[in-house]
């Protein structure tokens, strides 16, 4: 595989994680303004937290889960439950559905996109793969060693677009 193409990869992957991945945040809302089939985090209280141990395979007190109904009593969550140590091949997670008494539910948030710090990291990624590919392609002179750049590198044709005609300099 030519270097290349290494680098192409590489750039590529780094692509597809920054636009896949994104940064979420919560914020708490009141229970019963809560939107049904939205994914929110709950806390409970330690009670009820000790009683879902069996269930859920973990003692937080924290859940993260998809809201499925409510009621004046309780509401229902569907929740990931954790991947077994030795997972087949088979990339789906089993979702656990629980009841949680409105009394043990101490606080609800709702989870949504924070769009300045998913923007900053598809911007970083973008940066970085702009990066990669460029010094892959040798569009950046280096000025190594004291010696001068080959006279033909910094040049653009004249009938370029203005967007293409920018040079790095790293020093």
């Amino acid at each position: 595989m030519r270097r290349l193409d290494r680098f192409c990869t590489l750039a590529l992957c780094i692509a597809l994680s920054a636009l896949t991945s994104g940064c979420y945040s919560y914020s708490a809302i009141p229970v019963s303004t809560a939107p049904v089939g939205e994914p929110v985090r709950v806390r409970l209280s330690g009670a009820e937290a000790e009683r879902l141990e069996p269930v859920l395979g973990f003692t937080d007190r924290e859940i993260e889960g998809q809201l499925l109904e409510q009621s004046d009593s309780s509401i229902v969550l569907s929740v990931a439950l954790p991947l077994p140590a030795t997972s087949g091949s088979t990339l789906e997670r089993a979702h656990q559905r629980i009841i949680i008494p409105r009394s043990d539910l101490q606080e609800l948030q709702r989870r949504h996109l924070d769009k300045t710090r998913t923007s900053l990291l598809v911007g970083a990624g973008v940066v970085a793969v702009s990066a990669i590919i460029a010094a892959s392609t040798g569009a950046v002179e280096l000025g190594i060693g004291g010696r001068r750049p080959n006279p033909n590198a910094t040049r653009v044709p004249a009938g370029a677009p203005l967007l293409l005609r920018w040079s790095v300099a790293l020093p």
